[in-house]
């Protein structure tokens, strides 16, 4: 039995990855302000992104419920980089309130890997930890998900 926990996925194709960049570049272009440009933070924030996938597709999905804690470590350990790189980057302009909250809900995601790993640590009941884990992350994802897409920043799409 699998976690059922997805891992992240680079995005389909450089042809979505463009008209999504091109659809933000569109929306967030003369915005103004300080911070990086809209491409600037595609960019880097992209490369920052496509840096953690790597990460963490060497990651193995666990045979079982026995080997979840492992799981969970490894996988803040790889998250948690990526979101202190992320953190560097300063949204401008209109792209400041949804990288905000695609940051918010990144460090969510791993407070939450990292609560259920210690509990897992613990001695809590995996199939409850993984559960509980999993219903609290889909929200999590689904909204850090519409952040990045607001940003064309498809690298950073839950994979």
């Amino acid at each position: 039995m699998t976690l059922g926990l997805r891992p992240r996925a680079f995005p389909a194709s450089a042809g979505v990855a463009a008209a999504l960049a091109a659809a933000a570049a569109l929306a967030l272009g003369g915005c103004g302000g300080s911070g990086l440009s809209p491409a600037a933070l595609r960019s880097q924030a992209s490369r920052i992104c496509q840096r953690a996938s790597a990460r963490e597709s060497r990651i193995a999905t666990p045979a079982d419920l026995g080997q979840a804690r492992g799981f969970l470590e490894r996988g803040a350990a790889a998250l948690a980089p990526e979101l202190t790189a992320l953190r560097r980057l300063e949204a401008g302009g209109r792209a400041a309130r949804p990288y905000h909250r695609a940051l918010t809900q990144l460090e969510r995601e791993l407070r939450g890997l990292e609560a259920s790993a210690g509990a897992l640590r613990r001695g809590a009941d995996p199939v409850i930890a993984v559960k509980t884990l999993q219903r609290q992350l889909a929200p999590v994802e689904l909204a850090a998900d519409a952040a990045w897409r607001s940003l064309g920043i498809a690298a950073c799409l839950n994979r």
